[in-house]
């Protein structure tokens, strides 16, 4: 019986022309994989960079209209009211520790007094160069990220212009920007008005169209949208809002209060219960 010899199996050994060509092959496929990340994570930082710059001149805008707008109704003008600017800011874990070291400290690093509230979820504390208080708190948290809502809220301690309520919006907005790119904003206007027909007037110069109205003991409150503006937000029907009036009259001070805010009112609708909050600051 004819039994075969067993076959062993021969390795073919690489030359070293083979492997160079193999480590060159490894390095080059290497550096593409480097080069693809590179440009995706360029492409995701401009496409960050792109969304807070429309974001910032978003805010620019509109403040800028609404500081326009209101000057002519209000008691004293734009300069004499009361001004709240609000950003709702997403980010990761540890935003609000970051923001609070960035804010709450002057130009050569020292820290700013400030006053912790709500089991350190809110802090607050008048800024200078911001030209009033400035609030940060933690609206919701997990382990990977952080809701917050920041405050700028002016103070009669301090001179307010249009510029410089503009340029405290842009450095806060700036500011923000480094530490989240997913922000939005908002704002409102109190003081009093001796216009008898303010509204009719606000809704000429804005070329503005009814949304919303109710009326509730001596407040009216009427929501509009406007084209001349940036911002908007979805209501009822799939309408769409950014310019909100606000005419209360005060039996206290026998005064009419006007509040306007973009793209709607938050907060109080009081402008003595604004005053009275900046007197309290003030001492």
């Amino acid at each position: 019986m004819y039994i075969p010899k067993e076959t062993k199996h021969v390795r073919h050994r690489r030359s070293a022309k083979q492997r160079a060509k193999q480590t060159r092959f490894g390095i080059i496929l290497a550096l593409l994989v480097i080069l693809l990340s590179a440009v995706w994570a360029m492409r995701q930082s401009d496409a960050a960079l792109q969304t807070t710059a429309s974001s910032v001149k978003l805010l620019q805008h509109d403040l800028q209209s609404l500081w326009q707008w209101s000057d002519g109704q209000l008691r004293g003008g734009s300069e004499a009211a009361s001004w709240t600017l609000r950003w709702n800011v997403t980010g990761r874990s540890g935003t609000m520790q970051e923001l609070v070291r960035i804010y709450f400290a002057d130009e050569k690093g020292a820290a700013i007094a400030r006053v912790e509230k709500n089991e350190g979820k809110t802090v607050t504390g008048t800024i200078p160069k911001y030209g009033g208080l400035v609030s940060i708190s933690l609206i919701q948290a997990d382990e990977q990220s952080e809701q917050l809502m920041v405050l700028l809220e002016t103070n009669r301690l301090f001179p307010l212009t249009k510029s410089s309520l503009l340029q405290a919006s842009s450095d806060i907005s700036e500011e923000l920007a480094f530490i989240s790119a997913s922000f939005t904003s908002s704002m409102k206007v109190q003081g009093y008005t001796e216009q008898k027909q303010v509204s009719q007037r606000l809704v000429k110069l804005t070329n503005a169209s009814l949304v919303d109205r109710y009326e509730d003991g001596g407040t009216i409150s009427e929501t509009y949208y406007t084209r001349m503006l940036r911002s908007a937000i979805a209501v009822e029907n799939g309408k769409a809002a950014n310019f909100q009036i606000a005419v209360n009259h005060e039996k206290s001070t026998n005064n009419t209060a006007l509040t306007i805010g973009i793209p709607v009112i938050t907060g109080d609708y009081s402008v003595s219960a604004a005053e009275t909050a900046q007197a309290a600051i003030k001492n």
